[in-house]
């Protein structure tokens, strides 16, 4: 769904009891920059909380 395809994408919902294809659809998502977010894991966390500030 998201990213970039040229207007030739598909997608498809899954309903009961028969599933819909909806094909090619035109670009809705214009991407104006991108963000790299780090997030340490817990043990980091519980390290960081532990230091003396």
């Amino acid at each position: 769904m998201a990213g970039h395809h040229g207007g030739t994408g598909s997608v498809t919902i899954p309903e009961k009891p028969v599933r819909r294809r909806l094909q090619n659809l035109p670009s809705f998502v214009v991407t104006r920059g991108g963000e790299y977010c780090f997030v340490p894991g817990l043990r980091a966390l519980r390290w960081l909380a532990e230091l003396e500030g």
